[in-house]
């Protein structure tokens, strides 16, 4: 299967698993649809379990480019994806963490659990520190599945921990209208 390679890479982080809920899973469907119509390139965890795999089977189905990355100990836990286009494996989490800030444009949080959390503190703690700049962030809150965490950072702000400009660092986006305000086509944006 031929895929398109769009030069922009948007890595996608979510869970493992699938989660409580079908819905997770159809969010997950819909969004990788979207921005691999839209020509964007897909990074995620390298898995085929849970809604990585989706993530990156979704991908496929749409020819969308989509790199794996992840670190030789969880394919005992997590099963390397074996037909995406590019997989990376690291020795190490923090050699994974490293490669996604460099070559993600931007990036998207999905539901997921502690793994995606952590990886949310990882993209605001970059953007904040300038290790990674002009990068996108956008924590999609479908269904206030991360209104918990959003709120917490709105209290790191106020409570003098953050720079008030920390919270321009990320979007927040509900619903799939919101996102594809801010993920237009790749075609538009290499025209302009």
């Amino acid at each position: 299967m031929k895929t398109i390679n769009s030069k922009h890479k948007v890595a996608i982080f979510c869970g493992s698993m699938f989660g409580s809920k079908k819905e997770y899973k159809d969010i997950a469907v819909k969004v990788t649809e979207y921005l691999s119509r839209n020509r964007y390139d897909i990074v995620y965890g390298g898995g085929e379990n849970g809604l990585m795999g989706v993530v990156a089977n979704t991908a496929l189905k749409n020819k969308a480019h989509v790199t794996g990355i992840i670190p030789h100990f969880l394919d005992n836990r997590e099963t390397i994806h074996k037909k995406i286009d590019k997989i990376i494996i690291t020795k190490t989490m923090e050699q994974r963490k490293k490669k996604f800030l460099s070559i993600s444009d931007s990036f998207i949080a999905l539901p997921g659990g502690a793994g995606t959390i952590e990886e949310i503190s990882l993209v605001l703690s970059a953007l904040q520190l300038g290790v990674i700049k002009n990068k996108k962030f956008i924590i999609f809150n479908y269904k206030n599945y991360w209104s918990d965490i959003i709120k917490q950072y709105k209290k790191v702000i106020s409570s003098g921990f953050a720079y008030k400009n920390f919270d321009n660092l990320l979007v927040i986006c509900s619903n799939l209208s919101e996102l594809k305000d801010s993920f237009k086509p790749v075609s538009k944006i290499l025209t302009n």
